[in-house]
Parts: C-alpha cells; structure tokens; sequence
C-alpha cells in the first residue's frame, strides 16, 4: 500500500469517529468528541477543563513573576535555593506532595571577567550593563558580572578574527579567502546557533579563545527600538550563556550517564568530553564595536555584514586583545523540587516542567513559564479541593541548572531512568513561557495533534478566538514571509495545520526524550525579546513589553493544564502513530534523495527507507484497529496494557548503545545536531554520517534506526492485535 493510501484511509478512520459526537437527547447540544475519550466520558472531560481553565488568574500569575524576580538567583547560590524553597511551600499548599531534592554538581562562578583593548589603542572593555532610571532592579549590586558558564579559566593574547555566527559555514567562507583562526582569539556574533557549538568550531580550528557579542542586527536596535524605549537589547546588553557542549552530553560534566548522587562515580574534569578547553567571554555590542572598527583585512563575505556603523572586516588586523577569565569550579548543590498530586492509578504519570533557575532576575526565562505552571498546579489544586481526584498520578517538576547545562533534570532523570520507563506517559515543558502573543510548539509527533486540538479549547487573549486560530493565522503569515528563503518549514507537518517543529535541545525535555525516551512536548507564548540572559530580562521589562497584563501566561497555564487533563483523562491515550509514520516515511524518502548520487550509500539508506515504510503501515493499522474499538473490556487491565504499549512505543526508538560518538543520547529518530546544538536533527546518526559520507558509522547507525522502527512497528502490531480483540462502546478521536 503507498504511503498516500495509508495516510489517506488512517485520516479517514479518524474523520469518521469525529463525526461520531455524542448526541444528548432532550434537546442539548451535541458534545464534540476528544480524541481518547469515550463518547460517555466526552462531556465530563468539557465540564471538567471548562472548570479548570476558569481558575487561572493574572493578578495571581503578576504576584508570582514579582516574587520570582525579585533578586538574582542563579543555579547553585543561595538565592536559588531560596527560589527553590518557596516553589516546594506554594505547591504544598496547593495541595501537591512535594520533595526538594538535592544534587552536588560541578559548576562555575565567577571570579573575574576582564577583556581589554591592547593595539592600536588601550580601551577596558567588558563593560557592566547600564543601568536605566526607573528600572531599579538595573542597579541590584547583586548582579554578577556576564560570563558563559564553562568556559575555562585564561589569560591569552592576540589578534582578533572575526567570524561572523562562527558557525560550519562561515569557516569554509574564511577558508576561501584565506585566513586561518589558529592562534587568533575569534570574535562571533550570536545567533544561528547554540553558542557552544561556536566554541567548539573555534577550537577545533585551533583558536585560542572566544568572545561572543550581541550584534544589534540580530536582537537590538535593528529589529526594533531597544530597551528601555522597547523590547529589544539596548548597546551595552550582555548575553551570558552556557558554553557546555550539550551535543555530546547535558547534565553534571563529572556525572555522564549517572544522577549526581553521593555514591555515583565521578571522573575528572579532565576526562570530561563536554568541557571546553578555550576560554570564552560575552560583550555587548558597544564594545564589540571597538574591537570590530579597528579590524582590517578583507571585507566580510555576503551576510557578515552586522548593524553596527561602519563596515565590518574580517582580521586580522589592528585590533590585539588581553583576555582574563578567572573562574572558580566546584561541587556546589542544586535543588529540584518535585510535586505530586497522586492519581487513583499511581503507577502512571503525566509530567510537566520547567526550571526555576535565572542568569539574573529570568522575568522572561524561567519566570513567565514558572508563574504559568504555578496557576496550572493552583488550579489542578482547587479541582481536587471540590471533590476530583486524578485518574493518573501528575507530577510537576521545577527544575534548577538549566542554564549552565540542563543540569537538575538531567540528573533526576538519570537517577530515575528506570522508575519513569516504567510510569511516564508524557512530559510537558515550558520555559520562557511569555514575551509576547505568538504560541509556539514542539513535540514527538505522536502528540502534535494533541496540542493543536487542545489550543482550540483555550482562548486567544488578543483575538479573543482560539488560540489555534491565532497560531493558525501567525504561521500562515510566517509562511508568506519566508517565502524566497532560504529557511525551511519544519518536516512533514500537514498543510493547513499550525507547524510543530521537532524536538531537539536547549530546555529540559531533552533528557526525557534524548535519554528516557518519553514522548514530550514544549510549547509557551513569544514575542519581541531583545534581553536574553541579561540584566533586563526583568519584572519591568515583563510588565512594560513582554506580558503587561499577565494574560499570556494565564493562557499557558491554561494551554498546559488542557494538555495534562486530556492526557490524565483519556480512555486510550491520544498518541497519534499514524501521523508518526507517515513523518519518518516522509524524512526517510529525503534521506534517500540525499543519497541518490552515491550509489555506495543507497543500501544503507534502503534499510532506513524500508523500516520506516514497515513501521508506517504498522501504525495505520494500529490507529484503523483502536478507531475501530466497539466497546471497552470487561476487564479493565486490557485498556491499561494497550495504553502502556501506547507509552512505550517512545522507549523503542531507543538504541542502548547511543548516537555514534555521542552514547548519551540513546534516540534514534530525534537529537540536537552535533554542528546545530539547540535544532532537531531528525535521524540524526544516519543523517550525519550521510553528509560527513562515513560509511561504516552509516551502516551502523541505519542499522540501528531500522532496529528502532521495527521494535516499535512489532509493538503497534500487538496494539491492533489486542484491540480487534477488544468489546464494548466507541472510542471517539481515533
């Protein structure tokens, strides 16, 4: 059957339960089916969620976000033990059976940061942010000066390269003119990238150091008027940042593969892989400027040019620097706080999360998306303050180290690895929750349908329609806009439908799926936000731009507690595996366009090619089978055996073995790239190998993509098996 037949007759099974609604006789209206519920459970789910998201409330979620930003609490001070100390009261007091747990982990603080002009005139630079009057947190003499965590401790000299995003393309264009970075210390703008990735190419290519700025084309005064005038990074706004090579593992560098627990076996800084060896420092543009004017050389390439006024050069030239980074490394404790509020089954849970840490105040990144969960968790709270009691246990996560590297829900994860294979249905995440009024996803495929028909339910703040509709509209435009471009719509995702883009790094649903292996799901509300990892991210800058009347983020609390009802409810869970087929069959067609020229390479692409083809047609027949469901048994073990086979279909694209070159990340459909850091690579061990044409990491990475599609195509197999089987009354969305 072709895969257009196959995606055809799965959509129309679906249509036609859909169209199956519960009718309510005596005259009431119909009640729209939900994917997973029975049509006798439909209208209780509606009762149930229309109660819910009336709870939510912004002078609630503004008294939240004031108390979360009201002093610097980066990961491993004390005030983010504070932080972490007051999450774990509010949510007892919602009525969560709360924990704070505690890990010991390697990380940094600074000691000092210095950088200074040496030639061809003297010039200090790494310039503390400006304060604004009427911005007060601005002048908080608790704010640390700007570095990027895990860069090494140094004291260099040199000329300057500049380097543009510093990404793989940028040093094939220097290599054409000529220049070479070895023994320079390069200068790159953020952007394009995770900004270790940047470190890491500059190592490779035998720099001695890195310093990063801010380019006001990319987030200042170019995209728009910049702060305090608006929502964009004024002239002397520093992004701090991780520098962590998270490609190859996230989490404590001492601890790879293991919770840091005080009997885990810990290596050496050393030994550790994710670790730079160059040290690296982040600027403002203003004093980039100065390092950038006094460059000569050759003019930069098409595309380098950047918003500052003058014209930019590459290097080297004039411009010599001194750098010092003085950082001080060790063992320091994070605190996770853990909320449970426990389910007639116990044994199931539906997770959410998000980070609690801060480079600074983090009004925007964490804040916004910590104030969202506390009123989806107060809300969760008064349901079952008036008589509701979950069906599955849901377990809401604040995590710390985020920042410095994912750090606290790596270690959990790790720590408990086998315990969340066994109860984990789904993890939800956000993080910046709030800056503005465009809703964006990412999700495993399985469950992108969920939160486009849960946004439905939820209303738009601005619009006052649907969420869905304004994301709708929002793509659309983004479409028209791009059109000419060289920038690509995220795989496979079906015309007319909001896109999803997959799953990659860069907030804390990486270990539960790069690792663990649950299906996961991050999503928030953006917008103009110029001051990442700064100093203004702050309560003023939230409530003057990003989310003035805190109805965004009372919109993600709303968004966020859909999802978890509709996933803590459900009669059969909602995964959606005919839309995972048909998106691994798409991406597995473009691997095989991929490797049309080189003939030595098909073979191994016709493996991948023809799993994905077998797990496709394996997952049409499953959704045809549970759409087909009559009537549920009388047993109810069966539906939670089918649902459990449900969950783990995730676990199966699992490799025990790991990514080539990267054992930690264990997925064999979804990873960050090794050369994107934060974006999906999807089949990310064959992709790779196809475009370094490595044969034997080829072979044996589309060996082990094929292993994947085929355990879960065997497990589909058995669901449509046991659901044939199965007798008693419709299941509506399938």
């Amino acid at each position: 059957m072709s895969f257009f037949l196959r995606h055809w007759i799965a959509a129309a099974a679906m249509a036609v339960l859909l169209l199956f609604s519960v009718a309510i006789s005596g005259g009431q209206e119909s009640v729209v089916g939900i994917p997973g519920f029975s049509p006798a459970h439909a209208q209780a789910e509606r009762q149930l969620e229309e109660t819910f998201r009336a709870i939510p409330d912004a002078a609630r979620a503004e008294s939240n976000l004031r108390h979360l930003t009201s002093e610097p609490h980066r990961a491993g001070t004390d005030a983010s033990h504070r932080v972490a100390e007051w999450l774990r009261d509010q949510y007892r007091s919602f009525g969560f059976d709360t924990e704070m747990v505690t890990y010991k982990v390697w990380l940094p603080e600074p000691r000092e940061i210095k950088l200074e002009l040496t030639a061809p005139v003297t010039k200090s630079l790494a310039s503390p942010e400006q304060p604004f009057a009427g911005d007060n947190q601005t002048y908080d003499s608790r704010v640390a000066p700007a570095f990027n965590a895990y860069s090494p401790s140094g004291d260099i000299r040199g000329p300057v390269v500049y380097v543009n995003y510093g990404m793989p393309d940028d040093y094939r264009d220097l290599s054409s003119l000529g220049v070479s970075v070895e023994g320079k210390i390069v200068l790159a703008r953020y952007g394009r990238g995770y900004r270790g990735i940047k470190v890491k190419l500059a190592e490779e290519h035998k720099a001695v150091g890195v310093i990063l700025y801010s380019d006001p084309e990319d987030d200042g005064y170019a995209a728009g008027d910049p702060y305090p005038g608006g929502p964009w990074r004024p002239a002397s706004g520093v992004q701090r940042g991780s520098v962590m090579y998270t490609q190859i593992y996230p989490g404590d560098p001492l601890t790879p593969g293991g919770g840091a627990t005080p009997t885990v076996k810990r290596i050496t800084p050393a030994d550790a892989a994710n670790l730079p060896r160059i040290p690296t420092i982040p600027i403002s543009a203003q004093d980039a400027s100065v390092i950038l004017s006094n460059l000569s050389g050759a003019h930069v390439p098409h595309g380098w040019q950047g918003g500052l006024a003058f014209t930019y050069h590459v290097g080297p030239g004039d411009s010599q620097v001194h750098m010092k980074v003085a950082i001080d490394y060790a063992e320091r404790p994070i605190y996770d706080v853990i909320a449970k509020l426990h389910g007639t089954n116990d044994d199931e849970w539906v997770m959410l999360g998000n980070h609690h840490d801060a480079w600074v105040f983090g009004a925007a990144d964490p804040g916004s998306g910590t104030s969202a969960m506390l009123e989806t968790a107060r809300a969760l709270g008064e349901l079952v303050k008036s008589g509701w009691k979950p069906r599955r246990t849901i377990v809401i996560c604040q995590w710390d180290a985020e920042e410095p590297g994912l750090i606290g829900s790596t270690e959990w994860v790790e720590e408990h690895r086998a315990e969340l294979q066994a109860k984990a249905l789904v993890y939800i995440n956000t993080d910046v929750g709030a800056t503005g009024p465009n809703f964006a996803a990412s999700a495993t495929p399985s469950l992108k349908d969920l939160v486009r028909d849960a946004t439905r339910d939820v209303k738009d703040p601005d619009t006052l329609g649907a969420v869905y509709d304004a994301w709708s509209e929002q793509a659309a435009r983004a479409k028209r806009e791009e059109a000419g471009t060289t920038r690509q719509a995220p795989p496979a995702d079906p015309p007319g439908k909001p896109p999803l883009t997959p799953l990659g790094a860069g907030s804390d649903f990486s270990p539960f799926v790069d690792f663990a292996g649950v299906a996961s799901i991050d999503m928030g509300f953006g917008g103009d936000y110029g001051v990442y990892h700064s100093v203004f991210d702050d309560f003023y800058w939230m409530k003057h731009f990003g989310d003035p009347h805190f109805e965004y983020q009372v919109a993600l609390a709303r968004v966020l507690g859909t999802v978890a009802l509709r996933l803590d409810q459900a009669d059969l869970l909602p995964f959606d595996y005919s839309a995972y087929g048909a998106e691994m069959e798409q991406e597995a067609r473009n691997l095989a366009t991929a490797a049309a020229r080189q003939p030595e390479e098909t073979a191994s692409v016709k493996i991948v090619t023809d799993a994905a083809a077998r797990f496709a047609a394996s997952a049409s027949r499953e959704s045809q089978a549970l759409a087909g469901i009559s009537s549920f048994p009388q047993d109810p073990k069966v539906t939670e055996t089918i649902n459990r086979n449900l969950a783990e279909v995730e676990r199966d694209f699992l490799a025990p073995e790991g990514l080539a070159g990267r054992p930690w990340f264990k997925h064999t459909l979804f990873a960050p790239g090794s050369y994107t850091g934060y974006s999906a690579e999807v089949m990310p061990g064959v992709t790779e190998a196809l475009t370094r044409h490595d044969l034997p990491v080829l072979r044996r990475e589309a060996n082990a993509v094929a292993a994947a599609l085929e355990r879960a195509a065997r497990r589909l197999d058995d669901i449509a098996h046991l659901a044939r089987q199965t007798n008693a009354s419709p299941v509506e969305g399938r």
